[in-house]
């Protein structure tokens, strides 16, 4: 069964990812750097215009946003994720993307980071008339 792509959509995907094997977390972060895209499709049910506004992200952007969740599940965290409102209103053009992260220390890092922060993304509307 496919999550909606808000709130409590993404936090039963991520109760049901840490719910997981290693392997299979493994297996599904390689997916999600691989191709966003159909990570999403295969795990979210999408409205067409949410595909769309994947698929119209600059490479770049999209690229972060694969690798700020993949790095935050690899470091055992939860991603913060707050979206203000369901995807009836999700409009093109309409809302911002906001997402902010400090990098996670490697497996190889020396540095010792007693504090972690996961990967955050907001999606907030502006209002139009």
């Amino acid at each position: 069964m496919k999550n909606t792509l808000d709130n409590t959509g993404v936090a039963a995907f991520q109760t049901y990812f840490f719910s997981l094997t290693l392997t299979e977390q493994q297996f599904l972060i390689a997916q999600i750097r691989t191709d966003f895209l159909s990570f999403m499709l295969t795990y979210f049910d999408l409205h067409s215009n949410q595909i769309d506004q994947i698929n119209d992200m600059p490479d770049s952007f999209r690229t972060s946003l694969a690798e700020g969740i993949a790095s935050t599940w690899e470091a055992q965290l939860h991603v913060s994720f707050d979206k203000e409102t369901v995807a009836a209103d999700d409009k093109p053009g309409v809302k911002d993307i906001i997402v902010s992260s400090t990098p996670l220390p490697t497996v190889s890092s020396t540095v010792n980071s007693s504090v972690l922060y996961p990967f955050m993304i907001w999606i907030r509307y502006r209002i139009t008339s």
